[in-house]
């Protein structure tokens, strides 16, 4: 007689291979493992046809096999029902009986989670008595009970873990720009920040100080109006032009390497190669020059000799 199984497929939750990936970084892997199983536990494949000699179970409608298919479960020979702990292999150690005691428990979390219908979710109770029935070792009720203990665990941090809503992108931008404007007042400068959306051929973060201005009247003051000798003159503001003035020339070389280098005809565009290798010349020297200009940032002010 063939059995079929019917079970209905719940979604998976948005969160749980986050949690998983999560789980796996850390390198707890039977965590891990009881996290998918709990995320699949109530998914059957439709009219899967149960093992040979099933017992379907009546109120899961899920086929399992005889329980006697675990190594360490016997059926009785007269009375009916199971020995729930027997055939257990001897251990020379403590470490070594541990060790067959969470091999058997990967065993039947094996099976429990394959059958997983109500008959098999009372299983536990008679394996642990059992246990003490028929005097298993300190060594195997650890190794037993302490793999069953992290796969519960694992299910118990998916039930009750918080459940967080995808995050927005541009909730996460202003998210990040509040980040950023702490960070940039912590350095203890006025100063600001320009972000640029990737790819879009500009550099993508560029800094400056918030009293800079394109059209500020301290350059472009004449001797009379700049102050008198004592009261100085502040160049910060020329350091951040030669700044802008490098990230400008830097971007226009970065397109014209992505440029096509050939004609029609196949042949090299020579002024094309001219034009390149002299905005490298530039970048260079405009490079070297900001470098030297740092001096002039900074609250100093420069009195005329």
């Amino acid at each position: 007689m063939t059995a079929t199984a019917h079970a209905k497929e719940d979604a998976a939750s948005t969160h749980v291979l986050a949690q998983l990936a999560s789980l796996l970084r850390s390198g707890d892997v039977q965590a891990a493992l009881a996290l998918t199983e709990a995320a699949s536990a109530t998914r059957a494949t439709p009219d899967e046809a149960a093992p040979e000699d099933a017992e379907a179970d009546v109120v899961g409608r899920i086929a399992s096999p005889p329980l006697d298919t675990l190594s360490f479960i016997e059926r009785c020979q007269s009375g009916g029902g199971y020995n729930y702990w027997t055939h257990v292999p001897a251990a020379a150690s403590y470490s070594e009986e541990c060790e067959i005691g969470g091999r058997l428990a990967e065993e039947f979390l094996t099976f429990i989670g394959k059958y997983h219908n109500n008959g098999n979710g009372a299983l536990l109770g008679p394996i642990v008595i059992d246990m003490d029935k028929n005097s298993a070792t300190r060594g195997h009720k650890i190794g037993f009970m302490n793999t069953i203990n992290k796969y519960a665990m694992g299910a118990a941090y998916l039930l009750h873990a918080e459940k967080h809503a995808p995050e927005h992108p541009w909730t996460r931008c202003r998210r990040l720009g509040r980040e950023l404007a702490e960070a940039l007042k912590s350095t203890g400068d006025e100063q600001f920040a320009y972000i640029a959306p990737k790819g879009s051929g500009t550099p993508t973060l560029l800094f400056g100080h918030l009293d800079y201005h394109p059209s500020t009247e301290t350059l472009n003051a004449t001797p009379d109006t700049r102050g008198t000798p004592e009261e100085g003159q502040d160049f910060s503001e020329l350091f951040y032009e030669l700044i802008n003035l490098v990230e400008l020339a830097e971007t226009t070389l970065d397109i014209l390497r992505e440029m096509d280098y050939t004609h029609g005809d196949g042949s090299r565009n020579a002024e094309l190669d001219r034009v390149v290798a002299l905005q490298r010349v530039l970048c260079t020297n405009l490079a070297t020059l900001r470098e030297s200009a740092e001096i002039l940032d900074g609250p100093t002010r420069w009195i005329a000799a």
